[in-house]
């Protein structure tokens, strides 16, 4: 394994330490095709981490211009490189003081990270379990909650200290349409036919085809609850589900 630091800063960068974590990280891992770039930049919330591990990458997409990652071009290249390896690429800010730092990931978990070193093995362990499983055929069907729980198990047996539980979502009960207007009666739009019974009359008010304009319809059974449309029998005997809003209810005076 070939790693690579990239800084913008010039002191207080423990290199020998990152290396050890390194090392240590994937000591029973087969990482002789692998090359690690690590980007040591200000911004705790920018942490991040990807594994180029589906295809053979060379020292020409070393670096890339577009997305996320598009900060690496202002880095160069490193001479030594392979012609071709597996790369992980790595972004975390290492000012001492941030730490202990406690931080949430996309995929639900928290983690409690005492020291720098404890937060780079995880976020390294983390795109090492995606090189294992997609180049070294381990970890078969795993994924990224995976890769977090191996990732966490894997560092605290190697002494370190990080803490990290998957965060239970909060779900609120969904309730129907018509479960919605029973408890809000006065926000339903169709509220005055929705006592409306088999044989009651309605005048359709709306028709596309202009056939039915203004002729009077016989309701042919009660409305459901939750319902937008109304079954009619119009002056030919066909029956339609008639959308509400173009009809209207016909009372004893019209």
């Amino acid at each position: 394994m070939k790693h690579y630091i990239f800084s913008t800063r010039s002191k207080n960068i423990d290199s020998k330490s990152i290396c050890e974590c390194f090392s240590r990280t994937a000591s029973s891992t087969d990482t002789s095709d692998l090359v690690v770039a690590l980007y040591l930049l200000p911004g705790i919330n920018k942490t991040r981490g990807t594994a180029y591990i589906h295809k053979e990458m060379t020292p020409r997409n070393f670096t890339t211009g577009r997305g996320k990652w598009a900060f690496t071009r202002k880095f160069p290249v490193p001479e030594d490189l392979p012609d071709t390896f597996k790369l992980i690429r790595l972004r975390i800010d290492c000012t001492s003081t941030h730490y202990p730092h406690i931080e949430k990931d996309i995929y639900g978990w928290e983690f409690s990270y005492p020291f720098f070193t404890d937060h780079l093995a995880t976020l390294f362990a983390h795109e090492l379990h995606h090189f294992r499983r997609y180049h070294l055929n381990l970890h078969p069907g795993e994924g990224e909650q995976s890769a977090n729980k191996w990732a966490v198990q894997h560092v605290q047996s190697l002494g370190y200290t990080v803490k990290a539980r998957k965060i239970k979502k909060r779900t609120r009960k969904k309730i129907s349409y018509s479960t919605f207007l029973k408890k809000f009666p006065r926000l339903d739009p169709y509220a005055e036919f929705r006592d409306l019974q088999a044989s009651d009359t309605v005048r359709i008010r709306h028709d596309p085809s202009r056939k039915y304009l203004d002729q009077t319809a016989i309701v042919k059974r009660p409305i459901r609850s939750n319902s937008k449309r109304l079954v009619i029998q119009t002056q030919d005997g066909k029956s339609w589900r008639w959308p509400m809003e173009w009809v209207e209810r016909i009372t004893s005076g019209d």
